[in-house]
């Protein structure tokens, strides 16, 4: 799981905001990568802002503060299967993260009949030690300093839970499960921070969104930070959820690269359009049953698509209350006997739970990006004490199309993922992670290691 620096418990704030993430691809698996990169690095993720300090407050003008701070510590035994300098260019196998975001909010009252918000940010990363992704081989400690958000919002109340809001600049927004849309904002390689995926902010974007009834209907166009070297871009679409009971929702989303600044890559890479369907239903009170299937054409080139369906039961009359989960997820390879590209392009895919849509701790984060894969997850997950919670997952990893890596062999492996997570305090998130991923006969023949890779992480988040 890429991180953000804010706890998966954090307190929500009003008008939308934006974060990011990369493909964790080896250099090796960079195929005409290219003229996808600038989408993939997309970045929205509708991460809440954290509990601020509140410093000021009027019937007029509120004006809040906040700090979000985090540091990751990593030891890997065998990474890339034993073989990390033949496939990311470096020994690595221990490294350290840091992460930090001041943030300020002003909140303007009574404004054309609604409220203007708008914030301010900036993200310091820094990364001690080889990072397993590899993007920043060749650089000491990498870290950087940045603007973050920028952003402003105007939002009426129209009666009851329904609103009208409009919001502009840098800020934070996701769709669904974050299977297409959630993070965006690049780190890694000169900035550092790869695994904490501190930047989140989508450039020079806009959002309009109407919540009526049951309702909710989205406008967005949203545009990347690639960082160093990277190519800027845009996508547009509209994004529709419909309550259709208390127990069944129903979602469709469109999606369509709109503009990219390098020349060539437009050529490949713009037009390509998303279409997406989802839903979720309580069975029953403790059967729950969701999936999504993403279509994607256009340009005269592209053939992908990508889809799940999941079912979660709660054992709630058992102690600890655990809940299992099983998912079957198929997102497409290229094959590269065709003329088409039959590949998957992930967009901006973040982190909302475990396995989505990092999937695998060690798959997820630093092989693959969520593409050219079948996967099934088995996951349980148990709430030990009001602050502790665990969890431990199962993957099993298929190739789609094998020959788009350069492999004859469909099976790539088998992941064990367990998560100990611990709410110290209203402030503090502290989370303890251990991982092992065997490799089948396909991950050998991709990354030419044969070794079981074992990955111990620790985590921790303080959030003002």
């Amino acid at each position: 799981m890429r991180r953000s620096t804010v706890s998966r418990m954090a307190l929500s704030r009003p008008c939308s905001q934006i974060k990011q993430t990369v493909l964790a691809l080896p250099a090796r698996y960079r195929i005409a990568r290219a003229a996808l990169l600038g989408v993939a690095t997309i970045s929205i993720l509708a991460i809440p802002a954290a509990a601020q300090i509140n410093l000021y407050d009027s019937e007029d003008v509120a004006i809040d503060v906040g700090l979000d701070a985090a540091t990751a510590a990593f030891a890997q035994s065998n990474p890339w299967f034993g073989e990390p300098e033949a496939n990311i260019g470096v020994d690595t196998n221990s490294w350290a993260e840091f992460a930090i975001e001041p943030q300020l909010y002003l909140t303007l009252k009574n404004v054309l009949g609604g409220e203007v918000s708008a914030g301010i940010s900036g993200v310091a990363t820094k990364t001690y030690g080889e990072s397993a992704d590899g993007f920043a081989a060749g650089i000491d400690d990498p870290g950087k300093a940045t603007l973050e958000k920028l952003y402003v919002g105007w939002k009426t109340d129209l009666g009851g839970d329904d609103f009208f809001e409009i919001v502009g600049g840098d800020f934070d927004y996701e769709i669904g499960t974050g299977f297409l849309i959630k993070d965006g904002g690049r780190d890694g390689g000169d900035r550092g921070g790869f695994y904490l995926g501190a930047r989140s902010a989508s450039r020079s974007s806009g959002l309009v969104r109407l919540q009526k009834g049951e309702l909710l209907l989205e406008g967005f166009w949203l545009g990347n930070n690639p960082g160093r070297g990277g190519i800027k871009a845009h996508v547009g679409g509209v994004n529709a959820e419909y309550d259709v009971s208390e127990r069944a929702s129903i979602g469709a989303t469109y999606i369509e690269v709109a503009h990219f600044d390098d020349p060539v890559t437009a050529n490949t890479a713009e037009e390509l359009k998303t279409y997406d369907v989802r839903a979720a239903v309580n069975v029953t009170d403790r059967f729950t049953l969701s999936g999504e299937y993403a279509l994607q054409d256009g340009a005269s080139f592209y053939e992908g698509n990508g889809w799940y369906l999941q079912g979660d039961y709660a054992l709630e009359d058992l102690r600890f209350e655990p809940t299992l989960t099983y998912r079957y997820a198929v997102v497409t390879g290229d094959d590269p006997t065709t003329p088409q590209n039959e590949e998957f392009v992930p967009l901006a895919y973040g982190f909302t739970d475990y396995g989505q849509w990092y999937q695998g701790e060690i798959t997820g984060n630093w092989i693959f990006g969520n593409s050219n894969q079948k996967t099934h997850m088995i996951k349980g997950s148990a709430t030990l004490t009001d602050s502790v919670s665990v969890t431990a997952s199962w993957l099993n990893f298929t190739l789609d199309e094998p020959g788009q890596i350069g492999v004859s062999d469909e099976a790539f492996g088998d992941e064990i993922d367990v998560f100990l997570d611990w709410q110290a305090t209203d402030r503090l998130f502290l989370s303890a992670v251990a991982a092992v991923m065997i490799p089948g006969d396909g991950a050998e023949q991709f990354t030419g290691g044969d070794k079981t890779w074992s990955h111990i992480m620790f985590y921790a988040s303080v959030a003002f």
